[in-house]
């Protein structure tokens, strides 16, 4: 089951057809997606009501990581863009695995794979990437499986992006979501008032749960932002 969300977090609201154009072909793919959105925005996605796609109107309230977030009263990380990297957004990145908690609720999946939403801009061969995840979303893994840039073991600072994982899309097995959501929630609470850190990107924050909890439990594999990130080792699931 592939999981998502679309939020206007930018409040521009005619760019919204612009990333239903992104979205558009994933969600004519046929695979199974459970997509969350604002209440309000649910009646836009009305054209894809006869594919395997369920739209899920929730407030970016209900979930607590979002709250956590944007509690948030510092400053933010120096070397960012600051029109895009607002605070707003860090909280709607580091939301990403209490999405697939939430989705637990609608789908009895043992495979739940989170994809940006628009993910699509960075697939330069789409046709074959949707293969990919066909075979992806077939498969059942018992690791948190990651793509990711850098190699474990680089600096680490919270001024800035970690590339250790790319971000925009990671599988989690069913029976490890609420550990790892009980990481993340105690990793994004301590970015967000010890005074050593800074409310950041969601990757930073499961560098540091790799690195300090769960490395066992976390399996890497290189890829870029392009096609190659969902080109997850079929061989590390079953």
């Amino acid at each position: 089951m592939l999981v998502t969300c679309y939020y206007d977090i930018y409040q521009k609201p005619t760019r919204f057809y612009e990333y239903l154009d992104l979205f558009y072909d994933l969600a004519c793919s046929g695979l199974p997606i459970l997509l969350f959105t604002d209440p309000a925005l649910v009646p836009k996605f009305r054209i894809f009501s006869h594919l395997p796609i369920r739209v899920i109107g929730l407030s970016l309230d209900t979930f607590e990581l979002y709250r956590i977030a944007t509690a948030y009263q510092g400053a933010l990380p120096l070397h960012r863009t600051p029109e895009k990297d607002t605070q707003p957004f860090f909280a709607l990145m580091n939301t990403k695995v209490e999405f697939i908690k939430k989705a637990m609720e609608y789908t009895d999946d043992e495979t739940l794979i989170w994809i940006d939403y628009g993910i699509l801009k960075i697939v330069k061969q789409p046709g074959r990437f949707l293969q990919t995840l066909r075979e992806v979303n077939a498969h059942r893994f018992q690791k948190w499986t990651l793509p990711g840039c850098w190699s474990f073991g680089r600096s680490f600072h919270v001024d800035r992006i970690h590339w250790r994982f790319c971000g925009g899309f990671f599988i989690l097995p069913r029976g490890l979501v609420q550990k790892f959501f009980e990481h993340s929630r105690a990793v994004l609470r301590d970015f967000c008032t010890l005074p050593q850190y800074k409310l950041t990107w969601e990757t930073n924050v499961w560098t540091i749960i790799e690195a300090c909890a769960e490395k066992d439990n976390m399996d890497w594999y290189f890829a870029d932002h392009n096609d190659t990130i969902a080109s997850a080792p079929l061989s590390k699931g079953t």
